[in-house]
């Protein structure tokens, strides 16, 4: 609207100079010579001022229209060669920089129950059994597995040409094994001539919590935090949609 405005008053400049111009002419050849004189100056001047004005306005007008022509096209017309493809370059710094951010999902839980029953006797000289002196504890409980990754020694290749990541994994590790103490079941038979002590609590939590790693071991949770983290690493690195996740 604003270039259209400015189109209007610049031709409207151009012919009222010229209306002016041709006005005080003919009136200038109605009086004298000396007056024609007086008023050829102020009449060039005021022209001239109105047809520059005039003019500016019309070559501004044009100009803009003609940036904006040229832009259109530059939108509209986008030269390709025939079978030319844009491939978006992904660089190992950017797949380390997102992998970055899983440390805390790198991780897996495996859970598992278990139970253990120990009997505990005296002995004189070591190997010579005292009769009635014999306590058991019988233990029942949940406990948790904590296994998973080091981001750090994860392995990373990118190639561009073929538009592949490769992604090569440690060997998971224990990174906690725990008894779940509200869930443990305790059956004991105490013996006054041998108290149960902590220590022998405290050994058969221990044994506990080994077995519970075995079972765990055996039921797969190595391969279970494998599955895991690759899940979470394609998750990651979804935004590369054009390349194919390769793990080694």
């Amino acid at each position: 609207m604003n270039e259209l405005l400015k189109l209007i008053i610049g031709i409207l400049l151009v012919f009222i100079s010229v209306f002016v111009c041709g006005f005080l002419f003919s009136k200038c050849c109605q009086k004298d010579k000396v007056i024609k004189r007086k008023l050829v100056v102020p009449v060039l001047l005021i022209v001239l001022i109105l047809c520059f004005g005039g003019v500016f306005l019309v070559l501004n007008f044009c100009q803009e229209k003609k940036a904006e022509i040229v832009q259109e096209n530059a939108k509209q017309f986008d030269f390709k060669l025939p079978g030319e493809v844009e491939k978006r370059v992904v660089t190992k710094e950017e797949v380390e920089a997102k992998i970055s951010k899983i440390e805390e999902l790198a991780t897996y839980l495996g859970e598992y129950t278990v139970s253990k029953s120990a009997e505990y006797s005296r002995y004189f000289l070591d190997n010579i059994h005292i009769p009635g002196t014999t306590n058991t504890i019988n233990i029942k409980c949940d406990g948790v597995v904590k296994d998973g990754y080091d981001v750090n020694d994860i392995t990373i290749k990118v190639n561009s040409e073929s538009q592949k990541i490769y992604i090569s994994l440690p060997t998971p590790e224990v990174l906690d094994n725990y008894i779940i103490w509200d869930s443990v079941e305790c059956e004991e038979l105490n013996n006054i001539l041998n108290p149960i002590d902590f220590e022998q609590y405290q050994t058969l939590v221990n044994e506990l919590e080994e077995k519970g790693l075995v079972k765990s071991e055996n039921e797969g949770i190595y391969d279970a935090a494998e599955k895991n983290v690759k899940n979470v690493i394609k998750n990651f690195l979804s935004s590369f949609d054009e390349y194919e996740i390769v793990f080694m």
